[in-house]
């Protein structure tokens, strides 16, 4: 995977949780010898071992400019992309995982997403573990862990989108341009095993978590970022995130929308 390099999402207010994500990734993944992007802003981290690059794109005041400044400096236009709290649970299959990159690449993918999600519809793929995603579709673009191409994956999340409006809006864009987008089967075992809801959740810890971590006797102050608890389905609360799709919509995202064409094959 060395012609393969990561792209770690991250903030340093998450600096608490990299020790904890590259124990893991040392643990499960010792044979990488690839370069990794840990996407900060002012902090460097450092893991014997393990080739990481930091980013330190500054203090830029939002999700979006952070993950885009981060991703432009990654040197390749094809990556991994992981968000920091996607903690490895078990071995990672390299050679499986290397399969999947050179099919990637053969296939002229703008993703190869390495689990599986339920899109509306599916197509024949070129590879027997893999569905091809007929768009429009839910979820045409998430942060699980995917190959992509870096130039699509730089329109996904705009300078004043959060991680959940550039979701939300991502997918809305990548239908529009009906990204080439492919998912591996349900019943096939995923190279890289982890847990799809991440870690964290708001900055708190998650219960499945918490109970990984305490049986693998790994040692977690969890009290000082706190446990999450999730909050009762009020209309306040669905007021709130309604509107956090609309304030995003009117600062950019609704009229991004309208100017969004279909890819070219060959761009």
């Amino acid at each position: 995977m060395k012609n393969c390099p990561i792209f770690i999402s991250s903030a340093d207010s998450y600096s608490d949780i990299w020790p904890v994500f590259f124990d893991l990734f040392k643990l499960n993944w010792p044979e990488f010898d690839g370069t990794i992007y840990l996407n900060t802003e002012k902090k460097v981290f450092q893991c014997e071992g393990l080739n990481i690059v930091c980013t330190q794109v500054g203090k830029l005041g939002s999700f979006g400019k952070v993950f885009r400044a981060g991703l432009e400096q990654v040197d390749s236009d094809k990556l991994l992309l992981m968000m920091i709290d996607y903690i490895f649970i078990d071995k990672i299959d390299s050679l499986q995982l290397k399969e999947y990159f050179d099919y990637f690449i053969a296939s002229g993918l703008d993703s190869l997403c390495l689990g599986h999600q339920e899109y509306r519809e599916f197509d024949t793929a070129g590879s027997k573990d893999t569905h091809a995603v007929v768009p429009p579709s839910r979820d045409m673009f998430s942060y699980q862990i995917a190959f992509w191409n870096k130039a699509v994956l730089h329109e996904m999340a705009l300078p004043h989108e959060n991680p959940w409006t550039s979701e939300w809006y991502g997918t809305k864009r990548a239908n529009k341009m009906k990204i080439k987008l492919e998912c591996l089967q349900k019943d096939v075992k995923q190279p890289i095993p982890y847990d799809p809801a991440g870690c964290l959740h708001q900055g708190k810890w998650l219960e499945n978590a918490i109970e990984y971590l305490k049986m693998i006797d790994y040692s977690v102050d969890f009290e000082k970022r706190g446990y999450y608890q999730a909050p009762s389905p009020t209309i306040k609360n669905r007021l709130k995130a309604k509107w956090m799709l609309v304030k995003d919509g009117i600062r950019g995202s609704y009229w991004d929308l309208i100017k969004r064409k279909p890819i070219v094959t060959g761009n």
